[in-house]
């Protein structure tokens, strides 16, 4: 439920807001859990440094490694919008999270299997099969997000900033261990066999968090919207976009932030490339990154319940613009572990004020629908972006990669700062 509507929720329905209280302190610190075991599992496969590298192996296409966050933000972006649907009216939510969960392993499988092939098939045939079941991995996971986020949004009804940075610490910490991992593998294996041992133990501790999520706790929601058929939950999509002017700045906003993420693939290659680093400092990037994304969760989620989510996502776009200012003028390595800092604290900016923007935006009785609706709108620009990025580098080269991603970080701080509505003004609220 949005935070701004917990008082009209209790008075009108108090036995729901009873049973909700009675799980509460169960299901933070599941919910937590199960984020941080699979952030165990999804560092080994990160976007950013692993997969990247994992490529660059296979191929010096640039736009071909620009597909890899491409096809991940169009799979998790783009499909949520059905996720949406199939949930419309649906009393529960925790069996369908958790056939997705288990179907996410399948992907997960599949990518280790595809580092099984190489030396035995031609690289070509080896990417096609990694993008086929990379496409898989990152479509689960887009299936599942606007479920699993409607019941935290019910299930964490107060004190979610504390809540999301409390996820960003212990996914921190269990994600730095995870970054060991390969930084170990990554030292003592050559190719291909760093990269195979690297998926399967991805693979294996993935099985923790299906293990934990059918322990949640679920009430059933009291409230429910009027189910639709496919034609009528299409005509009525440009209906919520028109009522709710808000939400189409917010989601412009978020559609240049994602923009300005373009060279969130290459920083890792580029710094190995320039500098002559081994593979193993892919586990040194990882931790940065992880370590700051943890570290900045819980501030983030300070600011968020204090001041607004809004403020996060002006921070956002002031680092993103740094990011890409600090990449033009960097000469030594550890300038880009510097910038991998940078990474993860933008990624906990997205991970902690998007979804508390949505809920604050939201019905209370449509937030799947709209984090779906949100998400399926910001897909395009996100899966875009990368391959954008690879097309500049390969063009005109790295520097002028760095100056687009410092003119979409500006142009999003500008939206943030003096478009966006803050969704808390003229509006009670708690904590």
């Amino acid at each position: 439920m949005a935070v701004r509507d917990l008082e009209a929720i209790t008075r009108d329905f108090p036995e729901y807001a009873k049973q909700v209280e009675k799980h509460f302190k169960r299901n933070f610190i599941l919910i937590a859990l199960d984020s941080a075991f699979f952030t165990f599992s999804t560092a080994l496969l990160s976007q950013d440094t692993v997969l990247p590298a994992y490529l660059n192996n296979l191929t010096s296409n640039s736009i071909l490694i620009g597909l890899i966050p491409a096809i991940f933000y169009l799979g998790y972006f783009l499909l949520q919008i059905i996720s949406a649907y199939i949930n419309q009216n649906t009393p529960k939510r925790k069996r369908f999270i958790l056939i997705i969960a288990i179907s996410e392993r399948v992907g997960i499988f599949l990518i280790a299997i595809s580092a099984q092939m190489t030396s035995r098939f031609s690289n070509s045939t080896v990417i096609l099969f990694f993008f086929l079941a990379y496409s898989l991995y990152s479509s689960t996971m887009g299936l599942i997000m606007p479920a699993y986020s409607d019941f935290v949004s019910k299930a964490i009804y107060k004190k979610r900033g504390l809540f999301y940075g409390i996820n960003q610490a212990l996914g921190g910490v269990i994600g730095f261990a995870a970054s060991l991992v390969a930084t170990r593998l990554l030292a003592t294996r050559g190719f291909p066999e760093n990269f195979r041992a690297i998926f399967w133990v991805s693979f294996a501790f993935s099985f923790i968090s299906p293990i934990i999520i059918s322990n949640f706790k679920e009430t059933e929601f009291p409230v429910q919207p009027k189910k639709k058929n496919v034609s009528a939950f299409i005509k009525n999509i440009p209906v919520i976009i028109r009522r709710n002017p808000n939400f189409r700045k917010y989601v412009l906003t978020r559609q240049l932030f994602g923009l300005a993420t373009m060279g969130h693939a290459f920083f890792t290659i580029y710094a190995i490339q320039v500098f002559d680093l081994s593979d193993s400092m892919l586990g040194i990037f990882t931790m940065a990154i992880l370590l700051s994304q943890s570290l900045s969760g819980i501030l983030w989620g300070f600011i968020g319940d204090k001041f607004g989510y809004k403020n996060i996502l002006i921070i956002g776009s002031v680092l993103l613009f740094f990011e890409g200012l600090f990449a033009l003028t960097v000469n030594h390595p550890l300038g880009f572990l510097a910038i991998s800092g940078f990474i993860g604290s933008i990624y906990s900016v997205i991970f902690i004020s998007h979804p508390n923007l949505i809920f604050e935006i939201a019905p209370p009785e449509e937030t799947s629908l709209f984090i779906g609706l949100s998400n399926s709108l910001i897909a395009p620009i996100t899966a875009i972006a990368p391959i954008l990025g690879g097309k500049i580098i390969d063009s005109l080269g790295y520097p002028y990669l760095f100056l687009t991603i410092c003119a979409a970080a500006f142009a999003a701080f500008i939206l943030a700062m003096f478009v966006f509505d803050e969704p808390r003004k003229n509006k009670k609220t708690t904590s």
